[in-house]
């Protein structure tokens, strides 16, 4: 019989062991994503079910940086313990930069064409005619790929993105405890499998996001930083380094919630505020909308399409911007017509409005908008003042953390 104890969470008992090395694997690739996408930082992964269960994990600093990060699940393996009893599974999640990169082996699921799995050390591979996989391919088996997609799937979603994301298991231990298996070497090489159930891990919620833009903003200002500098994310980061001189290696990530930064900024007693980001995102603050993923709200066309009626445009334009898809393709049309810079202009005062009714006051702030294509697009009143100050501080701080 399986061996778990459990702990009272509320209402719900939630038991601390004994998971599948399956369930293992998808708590830390959960982990390691939420920690990529959002800075979130996991200690143990809850995974739903009739009893729901916790599996405890821990950061692999050294396997992490701006474009990967990598989680540890420890398997529990029962009692009497089995071969795998302690070993470590390992997930790492990276963006993908080159596709040349990706083994030919790598799953995909349908559901989630922007996710890769495969297999790393110790991890056996499929030779010999192995049930329900290819040659060549990870032992991963299929309840395992699916818990372990949806979960990272999920966590892409809350991110407003389909991020190219390379999911790779490992176990470091896994040839050693393959070697001493007593059955089962024809049809594996390599490593130990990784199976389960299906289990439902639980989701990444809008208070664990804006948590972690909180604890980004208190860790800055407890080391003596009042000029902060937001930004939801590293999109259009070239632009901005290249216009504003700014680079977003110390940026504080607001994601979807940049209104949580600004009164973050406030109640932490922050004196200056720089949010800048892609027009996408930020360009609904000119309606107050502060929740940007667009599965919460949308709303870019409608704000485009005021703002070129309150510049003079016509009907007919008005029209053309309704039936746009993109912030570029308004863009190229506000270009072609002589608008964009009226149209801008109109569009950061009200953003500029909204910025200063949110913070009552209490910041001097600024926020610029850039788009790939255009660059620098407009900048509410009183940016040029405030990048200065967040300028200095933000280099004397990357300095302190080389």
């Amino acid at each position: 019989m399986d061996r778990f104890t459990t702990r009272d969470l509320g209402n719900q008992n939630v038991s601390i062991a004994r998971l599948s090395t399956g369930e293992c694997a998808a708590a830390a690739a959960h982990a390691a994503t939420a920690d990529l996408l959002f800075r979130i930082r996991h200690e143990s992964v809850e995974i739903a079910g009739t009893t729901s269960k916790l599996c405890q994990v821990r950061r692999n600093d050294e396997g992490c940086g701006p474009r990967k990060s990598e989680y540890i699940a420890n398997y529990d393996g029962g009692n009497p313990p089995d071969i795998k009893d302690k070993a470590q599974i390992i997930a790492t999640v990276s963006y993908i930069d080159d596709f040349n990169a990706i083994s030919e082996n790598a799953f995909v699921s349908p559901s989630h064409p922007n996710l890769f799995l495969t297999g790393g050390e110790g991890i056996g591979t499929a030779s010999g005619g192995a049930a329900g996989f290819l040659n060549g391919e990870a032992l991963i088996d299929a309840n395992t790929r699916k818990m372990i997609f949806d979960t990272v799937g999920e966590i892409c979603e809350a991110s407003d993105g389909a991020q190219l994301l390379l999911i790779t298991i490992r176990c470091p231990e896994g040839m050693m405890i393959a070697a001493s298996a007593a059955m089962g070497q024809t049809t594996f090489t390599g490593g130990i499998s990784i199976i389960g159930e299906y289990s439902k891990l639980c989701a990444v919620h809008q208070r664990d996001i804006t948590k972690s833009v909180d604890d980004q903003i208190k860790k800055q200002v407890d080391i003596g930083v009042k000029s902060i500098l937001v930004a939801p994310g590293s999109y259009c980061a070239d632009q901005i380094d290249k216009q504003l001189h700014v680079p977003l290696k110390t940026a504080v990530y607001c994601y979807n919630y940049p209104g949580q930064a600004i009164d973050s900024c406030v109640a932490n007693g922050v004196e200056n505020l720089l949010l800048v980001g892609n027009v996408g995102k930020l360009v609904k603050l000119a309606a107050g909308i502060t929740n940007t993923n667009s599965y919460a709200s949308d709303g870019r066309r409608e704000i485009f399409a005021a703002h070129t009626a309150i510049v003079g445009g016509t009907a007919s334009q008005v029209r053309t911007v309704m039936n746009c898809t993109t912030c570029d393709e308004i863009l190229a049309l506000f270009t072609n017509w002589g608008l964009r810079d009226r149209v801008m202009m109109s569009v950061m005062n009200s953003i500029n409005e909204y910025a200063n009714s949110r913070s009552r006051g209490r910041l001097n702030l600024g926020v610029a908008l850039f788009s790939e294509e255009f660059g620098l697009l407009g900048q509410t009143v009183g940016t040029k003042n405030v990048l200065v100050k967040v300028s200095q501080e933000q280099f004397a701080l990357s300095l302190r953390l080389k």
